[in-house]
């Protein structure tokens, strides 16, 4: 049975809290995808500057100093995907701000930052363990099983995405993420597969069929009339996986 992981894309700060509040009484873990307007055209909280969410930009530095805490912080665990430039330098200050697992998309970075990164905070660091953070890499549907093969070892997961546009919510599914989910798992069988993007009740029978250990869920979910039973018929229904 896949895990079901309901995903954020805050345009403000109170954005953040309203949907925090819908998923705490329903979940332990939530992902909150981050745009900063260079890696992708998409801007999200805390990246949006100026007048329009002035509190949240406040808001952000007082969490990254630790003199404030995300809603919920003692039930929710927070999964950063982290769509931005130069990520190496960013990872520290969402750590500070509550995360337990940062996501960095590998297009995002050359071969010397992706080395730092891992070396930084891949398993063998001793960076992340006093944190009890893990480091996932996000592939795009196009990628190769290649794409981490020299990291394979010391990522905690890999993320697949099912869309090819990243940073929008709401996207059709890319039908090539169901083939490298499924390459994945048979070249690396004992690495944890997540998926994010285009997941619906129609596919998430594929991707869990194919080898995905976790679903990422974002506006199926927060379009849906009837959000707890959404969520449970993703995680539950026998005839999802099979059961």
């Amino acid at each position: 049975m896949a895990e079901i992981i309901p995903a954020i894309l805050p345009k403000s700060y109170g954005e953040l809290e309203t949907k925090l509040d819908i998923v705490a009484a329903h979940t332990n873990a939530v992902q909150i995808d981050i745009c900063d307007g260079v890696y992708v055209p998409n801007r999200t909280w805390p990246y949006i500057r100026g007048a329009s969410d002035k509190m949240g930009d406040r808001i952000f530095e007082s969490l990254v100093n630790q003199e404030k805490a995300l809603p919920h912080w003692e039930e929710i665990d927070f999964e950063f995907d982290l769509m931005v430039k130069n990520p190496h330098e960013k990872i520290p200050d969402f750590i500070s701000a509550g995360a337990s697992k940062i996501i960095v998309h590998r297009e995002s970075v050359d071969e010397t930052e992706l080395a730092n990164i891992v070396r930084d905070y891949g398993k063998h660091s001793g960076e992340l363990e006093p944190f009890d953070v893990e480091l996932g890499i996000a592939l795009k549907p196009s990628d190769i099983v290649d794409s981490i093969r020299e990291i394979a070892s010391q990522i905690h997961f890999v993320q697949v995405m099912g869309i090819s546009k990243i940073g929008f919510q709401g996207q059709k599914f890319d039908s090539r993420a169901e083939d490298l989910v499924r390459a994945l798992k048979s070249t690396y069988p004992t690495l944890p597969i997540s998926v994010d993007g285009g997941v619906t009740s129609d596919t998430a029978k594929l991707l869990v069929s194919a080898g995905a250990d976790r679903l990422i869920v974002g506006s199926y979910l927060f379009n849906a009339t009837d959000f707890s039973g959404t969520l449970e018929r993703l995680g539950f229904l026998k005839e999802f996986y099979g059961a």
